[in-house]
């Protein structure tokens, strides 16, 4: 009787502690958005339309080689410290080193690429705007690597103050840089470059708590380990990331392509509006996977927790998307001008997409919890696929409402393949 008190308690904890964590991340992201949302009506009514586009596109770069060139290593670190396979300061201390071959390898490669096709992957942008934002790379690269040992760990009241940081510091110097000193588009960019190098500073204080002398007598594998283990399931994760980050904006970098960066900067305004609608699904996903990871010795468990946040996630989701079609109806030409009314259709035929997505998104790391990352990945291959397909057809027919139309069928069919492929393999092991 004792042991089984015991355990219904471990139970109630591990539950309880679930919650506190997905509502403490939640709030996080909802502060973090207030700040964002704030950040996002500045620069648009600052810069205008052309000034938006410039700014958003020259943020896709550092974004975009982050998810490229990041190899899976937070995903894999996430996954290894949360099943204690790994010791937390072997962690730190090969992912500073991979963060440093990853920036000088993404150095070697963005520099002559900007300087040879930057006009030709970006027209209409200055070179200058993307190199300014390339500097940010390396301080992104650090605090993704070092911010999922926290997250493994599931110490998430570091994590969450790490990420909530950079968005107040970037909107403290914008504001100054854009309203008070009118510097422009460079202002804006300094100010995110600004956000990130807080954000490093205090995700490597909080690394400061672990030290090797906690390695010594321990049980964990050596640190070749480490990096071996790292790789073979952060590399089957990693294309699946790509892929993932190519279809959430694919149809941004067309735009801008067949259109030009002022209909880009209309187009931002919809989906940043629409893509906080996430916030729900990331909360959920931040604090799940590491859960989802360590019940690896009961898939049953597993899949019964995955099908409870799904649902919950998709409702509230549903919820805040009618909400937010509401007051973006009478809100959004007084908060951001004339200029972006044509940020509301686009806003509304996305919506369905995101609803999907935010389910989707509670499946996908059940499937990696369960070791199967690649899984994602395959059916990422064919919904990339079909995204580009869809938006090279419809945009230079029926302009942002066909981005609309494509991204947000998409979402939806990733969408469905995911669920149907959990549904039909109850065994997930790993």
């Amino acid at each position: 009787m004792t042991f089984k008190l015991g355990g219904e308690f471990v139970h109630f904890l591990n539950k309880s502690l679930l919650r506190r964590n997905i509502i403490l991340t939640f709030v996080r992201q909802l502060l973090g958005a207030i700040a964002n949302f704030l950040l996002v009506v500045i620069i648009a009514r600052e810069l205008g339309p052309e000034g938006n586009g410039f700014y958003a596109l020259a943020i896709l770069v550092p974004t975009m080689m982050v998810s490229f060139l990041s190899f899976g290593v937070g995903p894999a670190t996430v996954y290894h410290i949360s099943r204690k396979s790994f010791d937390p300061y072997q962690a730190k201390k090969s992912n500073i080193k991979l963060a440093l071959m990853v920036i000088a390898l993404g150095v070697i490669i963005i520099i002559p690429l900007l300087l040879l096709w930057g006009d030709l992957l970006f027209p209409g942008i200055p070179l200058l705007y993307l190199l300014i934002a390339v500097a940010s790379f390396p301080l992104a690269i650090l605090i993704s690597f070092l911010n999922s040992i926290l997250q493994g760990l599931e110490d998430f009241k570091a994590f969450n103050l790490t990420i909530l940081l950079p968005p107040y510091v970037n909107l403290a110097f914008v504001f100054i840089a854009l309203a008070l000193l009118k510097l422009g588009v460079s202002g804006a960019l300094v100010g995110y470059f600004v956000g990130q190098f807080v954000g490093l500073v205090v995700v490597m204080i909080f690394m400061r708590r672990y030290s090797p002398s906690q390695q010594k007598g321990s049980h964990f594998e050596s640190d070749n380990s480490y990096v071996r283990k790292t790789f073979s399931y952060g590399l089957r994760a990693h294309l699946s990331n790509i892929l993932a980050f190519v279809n959430y904006r694919a149809d941004l970098f067309l735009v801008n392509f067949f259109l030009n960066p002022a209909a880009a900067g209309v187009y931002v305004i919809a989906i940043y509006i629409a893509e906080k609608l996430w916030m729900v699904s990331q909360a959920a996903s931040t604090v799940l996977l590491p859960r989802l990871s360590a019940m690896h010795h009961d898939s049953k468990a597993r899949l019964k927790l995955t099908n409870k946040f799904f649902w919950l996630v998709s409702v509230v989701t549903t919820i805040l998307g009618g909400l937010a079609g509401l007051l973006l109806y009478f809100f959004l030409k007084p908060i951001f001008g004339e200029n972006y009314v044509s940020a509301l259709p686009v806003f509304f035929w996305l919506l369905p997409g995101i609803i999907a997505g935010a389910g989707e998104r509670i499946y996908s790391n059940c499937i990696a919890a369960a070791g199967k990352p690649e899984w994602n990945m395959y059916v990422s291959f064919l919904v990339v696929l079909l995204n580009i397909i869809f938006n090279i057809v419809l945009i230079p027919k029926y302009g942002l409402l066909g981005a609309a139309w494509a991204t947000s069928a998409v979402y939806c069919f990733n969408a469905l393949i995911k669920f149907s492929l959990v549904r039909r393999t109850l065994q997930l092991t790993g």
